[in-house]
């Protein structure tokens, strides 16, 4: 029998490895950027991810009690739109900062949980969003430019679809949310791809890129990318299953550790002082708010 220690002991190696393998997602997606865009990138992350998550609902099938396709398809929409969002932030700037960016997530899903769902902000949890939020000023060095915008853009959307799927977990197999995840992560960015054959927006850069044929080495970044970020999604799936909520949640945010390690061997210059007390700062106020899950 596996003890209560034993599952939270499993729940940390997972989550772990699940910090590791989306590091290394953005080490491939960083490589790809030099070559092809990052909505491109965003296609082939899915498209092989697909096949992955393809394998594993052939040994086992999906059961689904259904009732709620508009928040699935809605989850799916916005998730994807927060990746393209993401991946154009890995090509324009550090993957520490990058990685950054995104953690702001759970400040906005506090907030989102209250104006949506109507829950409550203690205390607590009123001085972790200020917190973040002045790591935010402080990372972006007062410049809120594209960049800027798009790094919190990745954030508040992926806010926005994990509140989402509070409401799906009664509903749909945890496997049926992420394969249609997938399925927009593959349509959306073809349709993208198509659009900027035609049509060009400075507003939407980070949404229309042609599609380029990858070619040599490419191809072999675009298959480590895709398989690492499908195992590391699956990871992290065990590891809220054998942990508790709060222990994964503040064991996540060792995935800035090892982008930033990462980021660094690629050529990365070193954060500048007032950069890492921003990104301490945002990490803080994150992990104050996962504590209370």
């Amino acid at each position: 029998m596996i003890s209560h220690l034993d599952n939270t002991r499993l729940g940390i190696i997972y989550m772990l490895a699940a910090s590791f393998l989306f590091s290394l997602t953005m080490v491939f997606a960083k490589l790809l950027s030099a070559s092809l865009g990052s909505v491109e990138v965003t296609f082939w992350r899915n498209t092989i991810g697909l096949i992955v998550i393809a394998f594993f609902l052939l040994r086992k099938p999906m059961k689904n009690v259904g009732g709620k396709p508009f928040t699935l398809i809605f989850r799916g929409v916005i998730g994807t739109v927060a990746l393209l969002a993401f991946f154009y932030t890995i090509s324009a700037t550090t993957l520490s900062n990058a990685i950054v960016y995104a953690k702001t997530e759970p400040i906005f899903t506090a907030l989102l949980a209250f104006f949506l769902l109507k829950e409550k902000l203690q205390s607590h949890a009123l001085l972790a969003i200020a917190i973040g939020f002045l790591g935010v000023i402080l990372l972006s060095k007062m410049e809120f430019g594209y960049l800027h915008i798009m790094g919190l853009l990745t954030g508040f959307l992926s806010a926005l679809a994990y509140t989402s799927v509070r409401s799906l977990k009664a509903h749909y197999d945890e496997r049926t949310v992420v394969l249609s995840f997938m399925l927009s992560g593959v349509i959306i960015p073809a349709l993208l791809m198509f659009i900027a054959n035609y049509v060009h927006s400075d507003f939407f850069a980070f949404a229309l890129n042609s599609f380029v044929i990858p070619q040599g080495i490419a191809w072999l970044w675009i298959i480590l990318m895709g398989v690492a970020a499908a195992f590391g999604q699956i990871y992290m799936t065990r590891a809220y299953f054998y942990a508790k909520a709060g222990i994964v949640s503040t064991l996540s945010y060792s995935v800035v550790l090892f982008a930033t390690l990462f980021g660094i061997l690629l050529g990365d210059l070193f954060p500048t002082p007032i950069v890492i007390t921003g990104g301490i700062l945002i990490v803080i106020s994150g992990i104050l708010l996962s504590l209370k899950k």
